[in-house]
């Protein structure tokens, strides 16, 4: 009898482009796509130029298994988070994702300002597909996770750091096969992180779930993660063990570990 492995997630020859025009990119990205438009203007040959974000990104990743995305910023290792999650769609190759996905951001962005945090928690959970049954039996599980007494304050008095721990409560609480994880540890005071790192503990825990995580601290990585990517310039440049991809990245750009803890 032969074991399968449950494969969660399946990328093949995955590409991402975005145009020069497209906003988002203000920084040197932008500005090299601008000059370029200027000197094609000039030459007669204004072309919409297209930003290559990602090329031919292939991996597959495992039920259970818990993988850190690793790389400069810019490296495209956010849009690749993006992609797997469902917010962007790729441009190029094949993607498979089996089981439901929950995006987890540090910087906890809370778009509904006039909501009070109690309804946030229902109108974020209900829009992910969870039902009203089981949002009920979560309610105070996160709002006690999230340590806010004034929930039904409307969100836009909120502090930066409230509706953070507002957005984190709301996401690590929810039930889910994948967890996607980025930067989960910003703009969070150290007892919040504490509470994080229990918390993405307990889910790591469960055989069955999956977690894919971007962070630039080589203790986060190394105490949540069994595999890293290294992400350069769009591109996967390493696979493997946490050390070997460590080690791969840091000799690359010729920093110590130590610039990364």
């Amino acid at each position: 009898m032969c074991n399968t492995i449950a494969e969660m997630i399946v990328l093949n020859n995955i590409g991402k482009q975005f145009s020069s025009k497209d906003r988002k990119y203000i920084g040197r990205y932008f500005l090299r796509n601008v000059l370029n438009d200027f000197i094609g203007m000039l030459s007669g040959n204004r072309n919409d130029k297209r930003l290559k974000v990602l090329r031919d990104i292939s991996f597959t990743v495992n039920k259970g298994e818990h993988v850190g995305l690793v790389g400069r910023n810019k490296a495209g290792k956010s849009t690749l988070l993006q992609l797997i999650s469902g917010i962007s769609a790729p441009d190029s190759g094949t993607m498979r994702v089996e089981g439901n996905i929950i995006p987890v951001f540090g910087q906890g962005s809370v778009s509904t300002p006039e909501m009070t945090g109690r309804e946030y928690i229902h109108f974020y959970a209900l829009a992910l597909g969870y039902s009203k049954k089981v949002i009920a039996e979560l309610e105070q599980k996160i709002i006690d996770f999230s340590e806010i007494t004034q929930i039904d304050t409307p969100v836009k008095f909120y502090s930066t750091g409230t509706r953070t721990r507002l957005s984190l409560a709301t996401t690590l609480l929810l039930p889910a096969d994948i967890y996607i994880l980025d930067e989960v540890f910003y703009g969070s005071d150290v007892f919040f992180k504490d509470k994080i790192s229990t918390r993405i503990q307990e889910i790591q825990s469960n055989p069955s779930v999956t977690t894919i995580m971007v962070s630039h601290h080589e203790d986060i990585l190394r105490k949540f993660c069994n595999r890293l990517l290294l992400i350069d310039e769009g591109t996967i440049a390493k696979d493997g063990r946490v050390n070997d991809v460590l080690e791969a990245y840091y000799n690359k750009y010729h920093v110590s570990s130590e610039a990364n803890a």
